[in-house]
């Protein structure tokens, strides 16, 4: 007769802890994928919000805001459409206002998500996934993407394209005539 054993064995132990490596690594990637669709709405969402505050503050204030976004980054920002907002980087804008200090809203899009300005569905945004570009400031330069004028309208139709691994990219796109944006997810 054999012995009662009280312990396991080093290939039980093995077999074990590559189970359990293995099935964390599955969760740390559908978790990845999961995230696709969330980070591409959220994106959206921060522009559409950006483009609605650019062109209530237009209305309110009778005077022009601009939306820019950094060239080939993530971060976007509305300012009035006066140079000294603009100049210089950040530009500080305000103080030499004489219609006063204007609203200033600088956003980025979540990690991942990289976007191009009447770019062709096709086309890639450049992709830098790194944690330090994710963390990074604005570079303080800026391409005007749209004008919203006083009168609700915008100077020009905007096409904007997101993409983010997991998810299908999407297009945003505003009526410059209307002002009004609207969200279309391409295949």
């Amino acid at each position: 007769m054999y012995a009662r054993r009280n312990a396991f064995t080093l290939i039980e132990l093995l077999i074990v802890l590559a189970i359990i490596v293995l099935a964390g690594g599955i969760v740390v990637v559908s978790m990845r994928s999961a995230q696709g669709p969330y980070r591409m709405t959220a994106a959206t969402d921060a522009v559409r919000g950006a483009w609605a505050t650019a062109r209530s503050r237009a209305i309110e204030e009778g005077r022009p805001y601009r939306f820019a976004v950094e060239p080939g980054g993530r971060h976007f920002r509305v300012a009035p459409d006066v140079e000294s907002y603009w100049a210089g980087g950040n530009g500080g804008g305000a103080a030499e206002d004489p219609d006063g200090a204007g609203t200033i809203l600088v956003n980025n899009l979540p990690p991942g998500v990289r976007f191009i300005v009447n770019g062709q569905p096709g086309q890639l945004p450049p992709q830098d996934e790194s944690v330090a570009s994710a963390q990074a400031a604005p570079s303080g330069q800026w391409d005007a993407t749209c004008v919203f004028l006083p009168d609700g309208t915008a100077r020009q139709d905007v096409r904007i394209v997101f993409q983010v691994a997991g998810a299908p990219p999407t297009e945003l796109f505003l009526r410059g005539m209307t002002g009004t944006s609207s969200v279309q997810r391409l295949r």
